[in-house]
């Protein structure tokens, strides 16, 4: 097996230049992926802005593990954490 030759500096600056993927967006990608829909549509269930179709629902609360009435609470927008 070849090993790589590159010195620390140098896989230093690739590891600075590589995207890296933020919890907040691999969730959002996940949801993605989970759904078939768009990052849009994603982002406008987080924020409240849209209710996703009962099923869906019910896939992303698989996805998260979490409780599907919790996701989408009657009455609230949905507040980044806040």
């Amino acid at each position: 097996m070849n090993k790589r030759i590159i010195s620390l500096s140098e896989l230093y600056k690739e590891k600075v230049t590589e995207k890296q993927v933020s919890p907040a967006r691999q969730l959002i990608q996940d949801l993605m992926d989970a759904t078939g829909r768009s990052e849009v549509t994603v982002r406008m269930w987080i924020n409240g802005k849209f209710k996703p179709e009962p099923i869906i629902v019910k896939l992303i609360a698989e996805k998260l593990n979490v409780d599907a009435d919790s996701l989408f609470p009657e009455g609230k927008e949905v507040k980044n954490g806040k």
